[in-house]
């Protein structure tokens, strides 16, 4: 199964590097498997049609988070996405359990033969499907492609919403994650990551010339809540930007379709 692994985070490479520093503010606490194309049957949500899609491809950034501090960082986008409101009376993220019936895919089976679970959503907007699974130190990355774009699910890992809480020296613009409430529970949605030249350029780049680019991803920090305390941190992102084919609304559909697949006792 390492091998398997291996090979897959080769091919989940370009899908690694944006996500992982894309939000620099993020500190992982990892697990996970490999990736073998198969699709998942999924409930639709209607997003916005994709323009001058091209054919599949590796994700060119990879999931999920690190950690970033102090100074403050350009903004590069001219213009801030705006952040769709979430409905109040939207609920708690919740994990509904599942048993593995046998039919979910087999990247999906081997991160419950690493974790003892895996994290599936149900819904997914139109023509996405599972693309690979790849791991780092135990955490596990999902990533789902259409034609152009990426859905990476991160999963378990812990989010910080504190701008200066990194090794770089970095500070993230403050309206750069904003809180929300979903029921009971808080939830931090993300608009962007550092600019690609600033991921470029390192730990060599002065702070105040790091910057942040609003248009490059969105991104959902948040628990999955179980019946039985199990709760997972994780995070769901969707790139490449602009993100004008999906809203903060339909990430949190996304979310709240997560199910907790464990083999049958």
């Amino acid at each position: 199964m390492q091998a398997e692994t291996n090979g897959n985070e080769d091919a989940m490479n370009k899908a690694g590097l944006l996500f992982l520093v894309a939000a620099l503010l993020v500190g992982c606490t990892p697990q996970g498997p490999a990736a073998t194309q198969t699709a998942i049957p999924v409930t639709v949500i209607t997003a916005p049609p994709i323009a001058t899609p091209s054919p599949p491809a590796t994700p060119t950034t990879m999931p999920i988070p690190a950690t970033v501090a102090t100074a403050t960082a350009t903004a590069v986008a001219t213009t801030i996405p705006e952040v769709t409101a979430i409905p109040i009376d939207q609920s708690d993220i919740r994990c509904t359990t599942a048993e593995d019936t046998g039919d979910i895919p087999q990247e999906i089976g081997e991160v419950i033969d690493q974790l003892g679970f895996a994290l599936q959503p149900s819904v997914l907007p139109d023509g996405f499907q599972l693309a690979g699974v790849s791991s780092n130190n135990n955490e596990i990355r999902q990533i789902y492609q259409s034609a152009s774009n990426n859905i990476i699910i991160a999963y378990p890992l812990e989010f910080s919403p504190d701008a200066t809480s990194g090794p770089l020296g970095w500070e993230r613009p403050e309206d750069a994650v904003n809180s929300l409430k979903i029921g009971d529970q808080t939830v931090y949605l993300m608009k962007g990551g550092w600019s690609d030249s600033s991921i470029i350029a390192g730990p060599a780049l002065s702070p105040d010339k790091a910057e942040w680019d609003y248009e490059k991803s969105l991104a959902l920090f948040f628990t999955c809540r179980t019946d039985n305390g199990r709760n997972v941190d994780m995070a769901i992102q969707a790139l490449p930007g602009p993100i004008d084919w999906i809203d903060a609304v339909q990430i949190v559909e996304i979310a709240q379709s997560l199910k907790r697949i464990s083999r049958s006792q």
